[in-house]
């Protein structure tokens, strides 16, 4: 039970992720390491239906319960508390970086051409945060009326965002003028239930589309290219740290208080210590888990 609990507390901190600006679920994933997992768990599902069930079901729940939280609180208040709430996040993920490096080298040497790989995952995802820093933004363009065709590439740009590490979802639907009218059909939804619910279905339904394909593509990328995979997530992993700075550096270069400095280290610290006891709690409940079914299957 206790292990379920801290897979929910993992799909909300992937789901937050998802929707905050800057972020990505899925480098949350990478550094909490179940990404990996997460893919085989959804692609192999019909080969251990329970077993698969078990391990997707709390993270669908907290991913679930994160997202929409967090776009009701984007929609209504995050933009007093951004820095704040991106610095507790980005603690989460720099506290995961040893852990990520031992799933990387996979208990094997470190191996010199593992830099080159980390330097092309940082090079591809920094142009992609570039390009949404200096293309249309946020600020350029009326928002664009929500359509069902329109909320079916946000469907799928979610999609893309959550199984590709690094790449930050509401940058791109900013970059489409679509992410107020988007977050509105879920924070407003019961405003205009029966207009909303195909919105919502057509998001669905893009984000079905694009699944398959990108999930089979990246167990296949896994699976026969572990260490090369994952060196190129790290390259990716440190592009989010250098572009979600940038991107706070550029909102407060109003100036910023010295009590807010010290909230964001704070929150910055905090988000470290929580990702190594995270870690070591759902390792130690996952080994207790092992020893208590040696005997079962002994018998």
């Amino acid at each position: 039970m206790n292990l379920f609990f801290a897979k929910i507390l993992a799909g909300f901190v992937i789901g937050a992720g998802a929707i905050i600006p800057g972020l990505s679920g899925g480098i949350l994933a990478v550094s909490m390491g179940i990404y990996q997992q997460t893919i085989e768990a959804v692609t192999g599902f019909f080969k251990a239906p329970k077993k698969n069930f078990r391990f997707l079901l709390p993270l669908a729940i907290g991913g679930g319960i994160g997202w929409l939280l967090f776009m009701f609180l984007i929609d209504r208040t995050f933009s007093k508390f951004q820095t704040e709430v991106i610095s507790l996040f980005l603690g989460l993920v720099v506290g995961s970086i040893p852990s990520f490096i031992r799933e990387a080298n996979d208990d094997k040497p470190f191996v010199k051409s593992s830099i080159l790989f980390t330097v092309l995952g940082f090079v591809f995802a920094f142009s992609l945060i570039l390009f949404s820093f200096f293309s249309s933004g946020t600020q350029v363009g009326e928002p664009r009326e929500m359509t069902p065709l329109l909320a079916m590439f946000c469907g799928a740009v979610v999609m893309f965002g959550v199984v590709t590490p690094g790449v930050s979802t509401s940058f791109i639907i900013m970059n489409m003028n679509a992410y107020e009218s988007f977050l509105s059909v879920f924070a407003h939804f019961f405003d205009d239930p029966a207009r909303n619910i195909v919105f919502v279905g057509c998001a669905a339904l893009g984000f079905l589309i694009v699944a398959v394909p990108m999930l089979l593509l990246t167990r296949t990328m896994l699976r026969r290219f572990h260490r090369q995979s994952f060196y190129f997530l790290f390259g990716i992993l440190l592009s989010t740290l250098v572009g979600c700075i940038i991107q706070e550096v550029m909102r407060n270069m109003g100036g910023i208080s010295a009590l807010k400095i010290v909230i964001v280290i704070l929150l910055f610290a905090a988000g470290v210590a929580c990702s190594y006891f995270m870690e070591k709690a759902m390792k130690n409940i996952e080994l207790r888990k092992e020893e208590e079914q040696k005997p079962a299957e002994s018998e």
